[in-house]
């Protein structure tokens, strides 16, 4: 669809085009394709758009999410805060290991509703 990228910015000196023409005439091609898509798939009411905007914001809770929230952040919360607890009591080796380990499941928590 993009014609002109392969000339590396140099003028095609026979009809007188870069690659810039080029490659916003493709854009604008595009761009009328998306919008006649949109167009085609968009309800005629009014109503129709309201009800579908409401259904894509209810987000339900399915069983991975639950455990997810369950044994990683609220585990792993309590873990790091015992370990802390710990270090504090003066039991190292056991209030590091129990700190790490809740850090690390935080972390997987944290990470798993970022990019889920």
């Amino acid at each position: 669809m993009v014609r002109g990228l392969a000339t590396d910015g140099k003028k095609y000196k026979h009809i007188n085009r870069n690659d810039e023409k080029w490659l916003s005439k493709d854009l604008n091609d595009i761009k009328k394709t998306v919008e006649k898509y949109i167009d085609d798939i968009r309800p005629d009411n009014e109503k129709a758009i309201d009800s579908l905007q409401k259904k894509s914001k209810k987000k339900k809770m399915t069983i991975d999410r639950i455990f997810a929230i369950l044994i990683l952040g609220i585990f792993g919360a309590t873990t790091r805060i015992i370990g802390i607890f710990l270090i504090i009591k003066g039991t190292y080796f056991l209030g590091g290991s129990l700190s790490i380990f809740g850090a690390v499941f935080v972390l997987t928590f944290i990470m798993y509703e970022k990019y889920k």
